[in-house]
């Protein structure tokens, strides 16, 4: 009797029949996956085109705000702008206002200064000291003076004289007293002021004191000149407390 024999084909003998199963297999889970997704978001109620409309009014609500921004930034720079200039003239309405008021009390000083030689007070009549300053200048040791001699409104021949200025102090260190005469400090050196005038005068000069003197007044007598009255008038002055 004849035998008839199937010989079946080893499975790795067909290896496209795997790749093919394996292929299929991950296509169909992929559908799956993705109908599953799609139905999950139905079930949330999920629409697309009501997403892609709110998408929509979002990126124009965007829009508007990033304009609104920028308006209110322009608007900042502007009120900045403005604000700093209003500072500046802040600044210089307040120096003004200084200056003016520092002008308004030279003046009513000016003012004094005249009406006292218009009308004197009946003991200060004739000649007197009516103002000694002593300023710093930039200089080291070097020292700015000005002298304001007046007299009484009247009928006689001019004010004529000399001033003697003369600066006391110590030498650093020392206890003992010293003079210092105008000759000696002096810029430039001269021996002593002279003044010829009928109302008043201003007589102003620079004074260089010596390194190692510490300066602690100024003493002034008027030596009267010519006919008349020749009484001599001295007036002391403290030297100003900042130093030499």
């Amino acid at each position: 009797m004849t035998r008839i024999v199937i010989q079946q084909e080893p499975e790795e003998e067909r290896p496209w029949h795997r790749r093919a199963v394996v292929a299929l297999a991950a296509v169909v889970a992929l559908i799956m996956a993705w109908s599953l997704f799609e139905y999950g978001r139905y079930r949330a109620g999920y629409d697309g085109y009501a997403m892609r409309e709110i998408r929509q009014r979002l990126e124009q609500a965007n829009s508007s705000l990033e304009r609104e921004l920028g308006r209110l930034r322009e608007e900042n720079s502007y009120l900045e702008h403005s604000a700093r200039i209003e500072r500046q003239a802040c600044v210089q309405i307040k120096s003004d206002l200084t200056g003016l008021q520092d002008e308004i009390l030279e003046l009513k000083q000016e003012l004094a200064f005249y009406r006292s030689i218009v009308s004197p007070d009946d003991e200060r009549r004739g000649l007197r000291i009516q103002r000694f300053t002593l300023n710093k200048s930039s200089v080291e040791r070097l020292w700015r003076y000005k002298l304001v001699l007046t007299r009484a409104l009247n009928k006689g021949a001019p004010a004529r004289g000399t001033v003697d200025l003369t600066v006391e102090g110590q030498e650093a260190g020392s206890a003992v007293s010293k003079q210092l005469a105008l000759s000696a400090i002096s810029v430039p050196r001269i021996r002593r002021l002279s003044y010829n005038f009928k109302y008043f005068q201003n007589l102003e000069g620079e004074l260089e004191i010596p390194e190692g003197f510490v300066p602690e007044r100024v003493v002034l007598v008027l030596n009267p000149g010519g006919k008349g009255n020749r009484t001599r008038i001295q007036k002391v002055f403290d030297w100003p407390g900042d130093g030499y």
